[in-house]
């Protein structure tokens, strides 16, 4: 099996590994599920928990909403391979939600550079 580039999420919560990523069927199922894309800015507050949770679709479609958001407030604000960033009051970042945001552009951006090899042409 060909090893992704793929930027994903991994962690173990109450003995089960969990591997979180978007594909193009998850991101189109988040939006079939009400997320507007182009409105994130606008959720302040709910933005991250909203695509933490569209991560699961992909490999865990059938995880609990209440499971989801337990997980999601027992994360650590950064990744345990990476170092801890602040702004200038000197509290942490949360690099949860910039990481979601570059794995769902990496999963645009797969969606869109398809190869397609069946030509077609248009006619009027």
């Amino acid at each position: 099996m060909e090893k992704s580039n793929k930027t994903r999420i991994e962690f173990d919560y109450e003995g089960k590994h969990y591997v979180l990523e978007y594909t193009a069927a998850s991101l189109k199922k988040m939006e079939r599920n009400g997320v507007k894309f182009s409105k994130l800015d606008d959720m302040i507050f709910t933005a991250p928990e909203v695509l933490f949770e569209g991560a699961f679709y992909a490999n865990h479609p059938n995880t609990d909403k209440k499971k989801i958001r337990e997980i999601f407030r027992s994360l650590k604000r950064t990744a345990d391979d990476e170092e801890p960033e602040y702004d200038e009051d000197g509290k942490e970042i949360d690099s949860l939600a910039s990481v979601l945001g570059a794995m769902i552009q990496e999963a645009v951006e797969e969606w869109s550079n398809r190869q397609g090899n069946s030509s077609w042409k248009v006619t009027r």
